[in-house]
């Protein structure tokens, strides 16, 4: 299960996109999140936060 599938699960509700190759097209990869412009500061504290979560965890269960 990859950070996108892990993030859509219902303890986490959060889609994450991601992308690869953005340095010189072949390498690099990145998250991008995409709040609407009218979120509240708690509400991109939330959005960080579930994320970093999401991030940690799948890195913890692939590295094990």
């Amino acid at each position: 299960m990859g950070i996108h599938e892990k993030g859509l699960q219902p303890k986490y509700g959060i889609s994450i996109h991601l992308g690869t190759g953005t340095v010189g097209g072949k390498v690099g990869d990145y998250v991008l999140l995409a709040p609407t412009y009218n979120t509240a500061e708690k509400g991109i504290e939330l959005i960080v936060d579930i994320t970093a979560r999401v991030i940690e965890y799948f890195f913890a269960e692939h590295s094990a």
